[in-house]
């Protein structure tokens, strides 16, 4: 079974938007004052923002395929892991309130000299998320507790190290 996941169109325009505002704000401003201290502070934040905006872009022009044998993004920045050769696997949870209510999950894949980051805007990020948990277990890799919570967190079970080893 072959999976095909871009990421969702409605969390890339937020974040167009967000580059927009963050780009107009600081260069704008720029336009009708003297050069000084803080319009250097507000050329460097200008440019974090233009950065972000191409992070956006990029994300955009990837799409995410993963299959039985591996997962692959197509597009810049691009690459492909193989699940035989998955050798790092993490899988964090970022909340932005105290509660923990809102946030989103990145996961990290890395092997055969490349890594991949996935988020969880990414659509489908749970079934990527899935196949990488069974690679990872079948490649015996050690986990933290974190990243074995956030998997329970989505509902897929990461066997413990000690379960791995003894199923060997």
């Amino acid at each position: 079974m072959s999976v095909t996941l871009r990421y969702a169109r409605p969390a890339l325009y937020a974040d167009y938007a967000r580059a927009a505002v963050g780009v107009a704000v600081c260069f704008l401003p720029m336009l009708f004052v003297a050069r000084n201290t803080v319009t250097v502070v507000l050329a460097v934040l200008g440019v974090l923002f233009l950065l972000f905006g191409a992070r956006t872009a990029f994300r955009h022009a990837t799409e995410i395929v993963a299959d039985e044998s591996g997962v692959a993004a197509r597009g810049p920045f691009g690459g492909r892991i193989a699940w035989d050769r998955l050798e790092r696997l993490k899988l964090a949870y970022y909340a932005t309130r105290r509660d923990r209510k809102g946030g989103w999950m990145h996961m990290t894949l890395a092997g055969e000299g490349r890594t991949l980051r996935l988020d969880s805007s990414l659509d489908g990020f749970t079934d990527i998320a899935r196949m990488a948990a069974r690679a990872g277990a079948a490649n015996g890799l050690e986990v933290s507790d974190a990243t074995r919570a956030n998997f329970a967190a989505l509902d897929i079970s990461f066997p413990a190290a000690a379960a791995a080893e003894t199923t060997a």
